[in-house]
């Protein structure tokens, strides 16, 4: 019986051990021919690295508010007895937009000014008295402090009806109205948002890095979804004088023109602050640059001098980029002038790798791309 079980455990043995063989000896005939035979070339578009002067440009993202904006609040409390403006109408410096009660006040100033008169009348008889010591220096004082009270209260009084008639700060655009006409409104109440919009200040951060190279009356560029066929000019109206200890960004603040008001507050904007400009600039499309944590690099396409049939082969290079403008980023390290960089198929690269330039359809190269309305 053991004898029996001892040959079972051999055939058994033999034969997973030829299974195994024919299986190892398999794959090395298949790793064998396909090192024979190389991995096919990938298909890759290039680019070549060109010398070029241009205005480079810091990218960044930024809000729009009006230049100037307040909402439009009373001074007094009181009733408002009229509405006098539209929802979204343009208003000058002055205009009057509403008014509240003030017919008490009205009443109470005729008799002030009835007080004043009078006072007037006592002062210039007294005036006529005094040189004949028919009254005396206390009494012509008293007489005259009268006069100046009667004044002041009817002056004051005249101030309480004016600010019952509320009137825009400035020129601009209305928003839509808060209140009703009866509705009793004290100060600090908004009435309407009140914006002038002809230009629109900027706020955007910039990199600490970028510090050296910003001035105030620096142009800048802004671009909006709203309308991203139009480009809209301004400059660097301020710089704040300090730096985040959160960010490490500083906050720059623009001011843009606004003529057709198709700017609105509160709008998210993508700002281009333009650098001063640079001669012999090696620059390449953004797509040939492969980021990364340790380092940014590209492909560089190169002949093959081994190969028999003189393919090409695509070789990494660690490169310094700079700054961007467009499609285009500036190299400065890595690349010389004439190196061709492979712009598209990088993923399915490796270093050495046999390639074949198919340039039919190539990446975007332009320093100011148009927008894409699709």
């Amino acid at each position: 019986m053991t004898r029996r079980m001892l040959i079972m455990i051999a055939l058994t043995a033999l034969t997973f051990g030829g299974i195994f063989g024919w299986k190892t000896y398999s794959g090395l005939q298949m790793q064998k021919n396909m090192q024979a035979g190389g991995r096919p070339p990938v298909t890759v578009s290039t680019a070549d690295v060109i010398e070029t002067s241009w205005t480079p440009s810091i990218p960044v993202t930024g809000s729009l508010r009006a230049i100037q904006g307040v909402n439009v609040t009373p001074q007094v409390a009181g009733t408002i007895t009229q509405l006098l403006f539209e929802s979204g109408a343009t208003v000058k410096a002055g205009d009057p937009l509403a008014q509240q009660y003030s017919a008490d006040d009205e009443a109470r100033l005729a008799g002030l000014v009835a007080e004043t008169r009078l006072a007037e009348l006592n002062l210039k008889r007294a005036r006529e008295l005094l040189p004949k010591n028919l009254i005396s220096k206390f009494d012509f004082d008293t007489t005259e402090t009268a006069l100046e009270r009667a004044r002041s209260a009817e002056q004051n009084l005249r101030l309480t009806i004016a600010q019952k008639t509320i009137r825009a700060p400035f020129s601009g655009r209305l928003g839509i109205r808060q209140v009703d006409v009866g509705q009793y409104i004290e100060p600090g109440d908004t009435l309407v948002r009140l914006e002038n919009t002809e230009q629109m200040l900027v706020d955007f951060p910039v990199p600490q890095r970028y510090i050296s190279q910003l001035f105030v009356g620096q142009p800048i560029n802004a671009t909006v979804d709203a309308w991203q066929n139009e480009h809209f000019n301004g400059n660097v109206r301020a710089i704040e004088p300090q730096i985040s200890a959160t960010t490490r960004n500083v906050k720059i603040q623009g001011v843009v023109a606004n003529t057709e008001n198709r700017l609105i507050p509160g709008m998210f904007v993508r700002v281009e602050v333009k650098l001063s400009a640079q001669d012999n600039v090696l620059t390449v499309p953004k797509a040939a640059i492969t980021y990364s944590p340790y380092g940014n690099s590209v492909y560089v396409v190169r002949s093959n001098p081994t190969g028999d049939d003189g393919a090409s082969i695509a070789e990494s290079v660690s490169v310094v980029t700079g700054s961007t403008r467009g499609d285009q980023v500036a190299i400065e390290s890595g690349l010389t002038t004439g190196m061709v960089v492979v712009t598209s198929g990088q993923q399915k690269l490796q270093n050495g790798a046999s390639v074949v330039v198919d340039n039919t359809v190539t990446v975007s190269n332009q320093p100011a791309p148009a927008a894409d309305n699709n």
